[in-house]
């Protein structure tokens, strides 16, 4: 307690001292200079695409219920957080209170088409929704004061080629300016995490209890997918040192390590306490922190490197590892 209290002392003081006080002025000064010039109020701000060719009645039905809420609260403590505070708006259409810190207001629109079959399907859908946030309990006391209003787009159009342009955007927001900045870069995370699940195997199978594990830990499929392709690369690799006659000892003890890396996930098994229980099943994921994981995808990575080729699925499987981590 001792040490707190010497914290907080010298805290305060460095927050009163001249620098720290000039430091502030000049970071509130920016900060109201930003919100003058109209940073925190703008158009179109943000817009992520991609195309798939799944069945649009599964991708409809994902971004009209709960689903998507799973993939848009990044985690599953938020999202149930949030949901046990939802309360139905009996004034107006598709809207609802959260916690009476936030309004949420939506409508979707849907068109079908006809294919060249003669059947009718989806050709286009679009979720408009807004996001107005509060000070917390302000609205509740009848005197809301706002945080920042945001609405955005989510939706697909069907291409001539039978496939799906699904995009993400951002119609308009206004706030603090700083939370602009926030929001893109949660729109990316989202934009990415759904292209990846909606592509997978799983999405629109009958497997609900798989498909909604994989919607609760998009990063770690998307590393078991990786680690996977790894494996394969690394097998060639090794193919490709025995045809020079080079030492393949080493690489061949990594490639064991990342079977059995793999063989773990395909089991369901588990690599340290990754274990969860969900829906009646137990189930696990990858930890990309695992140092045994990491020695392996490393260890792999090195081997891969080495041959024509390489490098460039080297740099893009790093770069995968790197967006699962930070996720």
């Amino acid at each position: 307690m001792r040490s707190i209290g010497r914290l907080g002392r010298f805290g305060a003081r460095l927050v009163t001292s001249p620098a720290g006080l000039g430091t502030i002025g000049s970071v509130g000064a920016f900060g109201v200079y930003g919100q003058y010039q109209g940073w925190g109020e703008c158009k179109d701000f943000f817009e992520h695409s991609f195309i798939t060719r799944k069945n649009p009645d599964p991708v409809v039905d994902f971004y009209s219920t709960e689903e998507f809420l799973q993939v848009l609260g990044i985690f599953p403590i938020a999202i149930h957080f949030i949901l046990a505070g939802v309360t139905w708006r009996e004034d107006r259409e598709n809207a609802m209170d959260v916690y009476g810190s936030m309004l949420i207001q939506f409508d979707i629109t849907e068109k079908t088409v006809k294919t060249d079959d003669g059947k009718e399907v989806v050709g286009f859908f679009n979720k408009r929704e807004r996001f107005v946030n509060y000070v917390p309990f302000s609205a509740a006391l009848g005197l809301p004061i706002l945080l920042w209003d945001q609405t955005q787009n989510y939706g697909f159009q069907r291409l001539k080629d039978g496939s799906m342009r699904v995009s993400h955007q951002g119609e308009s927001f206004y706030g603090p300016w700083p939370i602009v900045y926030a929001v893109k870069l949660h729109a990316a995370y989202v934009a990415w995490a759904t292209e990846k699940h909606i592509n997978s195997e799983l999405f629109g199978t009958e497997d609900l209890e798989a498909v909604e594990e994989q919607r609760s830990n998009i990063p770690a499929m998307a590393l078991n997918q990786f680690t996977s392709k790894l494996q394969t690369q690394m097998e060639g690799a090794i193919a490709q040192m025995k045809q020079r006659n080079e030492n393949t000892t080493e690489a061949e003890a990594g490639l064991a390590k990342l079977q059995k890396l793999n063989k773990i996930k395909s089991t369901k098994s588990t690599i340290t306490v990754a274990t969860k229980k969900r829906l009646q099943r137990t189930s696990s994921r990858i930890e990309a922190t695992d140092p045994e994981a990491q020695k392996a995808i490393t260890q792999a990575l090195a081997v891969v490197s080495k041959v024509e080729g390489g490098q460039a699925a080297q740099a893009a499987l790093q770069e995968m590892m790197a967006q699962a981590k930070a996720a």
